[in-house]
């Protein structure tokens, strides 16, 4: 089991010092990286790999995550479903995504008849 503990914290501190090789920025604070070990630490003891781990961190660096959602990118990274390819369906400015281009065309409710004037009678 002491093992098992030694290669666990080796791994972590060597996916530790990959993430900060890749901080553009400078280092993070220390309990940033003390929190951050501690799930990766974590993980590993779950039985994840670096190679799970790795585009895990990849995507909290890019995004400047807090550490505590690291599991819920490795969730997100092993269960996502297949990326909607580019062809398939268009992209939306607002993020509306498959709703953006349903048909029929939304039309805003028009009144048939039209006020005569601003509070709808003839001033």
């Amino acid at each position: 089991m002491l093992e098992a503990a030694d290669a666990s914290e080796w791994s972590a501190k060597v996916l530790m010092a990959e993430y900060l090789r890749g901080c553009p920025g400078g280092r993070p604070p220390k309990k940033v990286l003390g929190h951050l070990g501690k799930e990766i630490r974590s993980l590993l003891d779950e039985g994840y790999g670096p190679d799970v781990l790795r585009p895990a961190l990849e995507r909290l660096r890019a995004k400047g995550l807090n550490p505590s959602v690291l599991p819920s990118l490795v969730n997100e990274l092993l269960n996502a479903g297949p990326t909607p390819s580019s062809s398939a369906s268009p992209s939306s400015a607002s993020g509306a995504g498959l709703w953006a281009s349903a048909s029929p065309a939304y039309t805003p409710y028009l009144n048939p008849t039209e006020p005569t004037g601003t509070f709808g009678v003839a001033l």
